[in-house]
């Protein structure tokens, strides 16, 4: 959940290069989606800004990283080296849904 920046880009390719996958929050929805993604995704990892922390219901029970306060002096710059292959998950998309919830499409990286 961060506003378009050039962290934003930097976290995405993060997440890639380490072999996760991302969910894209974005700050200006509603609470109550935000929370609905947030818990039937399942993440675990909540990568932020810290103006936007609070934007998140239940961002307590994550892990938050926040990218604009991170001091990554002391960790490696290192290519992780994960191997990745096409059926790898790259994303989870949210679609308005038919239902009137929204509903997750998970993308391969092929």
């Amino acid at each position: 959940c961060v506003e378009r920046s050039v962290e934003m880009m930097v976290g995405i390719l993060a997440v890639l290069k380490a072999g996760g996958a991302y969910l894209p929050l974005d700050p200006e929805y509603p609470a109550d989606r935000l929370s609905y993604m947030v818990q039937d995704s399942g993440i675990e990892l909540l990568l932020t800004q810290s103006h936007l922390h609070s934007l998140i219901p239940g961002a307590e029970a994550l892990q938050v990283l926040e990218l604009d306060t991170l001091d990554t002096s002391c960790e490696s710059d290192a290519d992780p080296r994960v191997k990745l292959h096409g059926e790898h998950l790259a994303y989870v998309i949210y679609t308005s849904g038919s239902t009137g919830r929204p509903k997750g499409a998970a993308i391969r990286h092929s």
